[in-house]
């Protein structure tokens, strides 16, 4: 008797998360929509920008369930990131540079757990260019070319276009979820630090699929 009441109990678990998984999203509570949505990068392509912040605790708990969605993507999805740069905050200029450097580099994506891990799991003060400078050259990355990058003048503009993105996407925390330029959600607005979050956004993407991206 108790081995059914457990099987039932445990069948009823799993429906119960399975309905939960595909409910219905709900404007206000898990997304809204952007008062001035953005044009996507590439036309026909759906979009999803995170906004996030190496320092972040929040978006280090989520990045390996981000990671593990972004791997599957279908090529009709266009993902990719941008550190945030909020005016008068020096603490994230260091750690903005470096995405500047590694996205030049095309290593940005690769590097995006390593340079997390780094910071709040190992705590090196990767702002510190001697520290940096050093803990990229153990990670196999070619020292010479990412400090060029690290120092170079676009780096500069760069910076700017991320601060300007920022004000853009009206970026208020991070981890920040924007999909096609128009819906905005994040683990505090769905309230849990999991993959819930990639959930969320792929219902947002079968809500709003660019014309060419539905003939496909």
């Amino acid at each position: 008797m108790l081995n059914t009441w457990l099987k039932r109990l445990l069948i009823g678990t799993t429906l119960l998360a399975a309905s939960l998984a595909h409910a219905d999203i709900r404007e206000g509570v898990e997304y809204k929509k952007m008062t001035k949505p953005q044009a996507v990068a590439v036309a026909g392509k759906s979009e999803v920008i995170e906004f996030f912040w190496y320092g972040c605790p929040h978006c280090f708990t989520v990045a390996p369930y981000v990671e593990d969605w972004a791997s599957k993507l279908p090529s009709n999805v266009n993902f990719r990131r941008v550190h945030v740069a909020w005016p008068g905050r020096s603490d994230m200029e260091g750690h903005a540079k470096i995405f500047i450097a590694l996205q030049a580099m095309g290593l940005e994506g690769k590097q995006q757990l390593a340079v997390m891990t780094a910071v709040q799991k190992d705590r090196i003060e990767l702002r510190k260019e001697d520290v940096l400078f050093d803990w990229i050259k153990k990670q196999g990355i070619d020292a010479e070319k990412f400090k060029a990058q690290y120092n170079s003048f676009s780096s500069s503009a760069n910076m700017n276009k991320l601060a300007q993105m920022t004000r853009d996407y009206q970026v208020d925390g991070v981890p920040m979820f924007i999909i096609n330029g128009k819906y905005v959600t994040s683990p505090a607005m769905v309230g849990k630090e999991d993959g819930t979050i990639t959930q969320v956004i792929n219902e947002l993407l079968a809500k709003d699929k660019p014309a060419a991206a539905k003939k496909k």
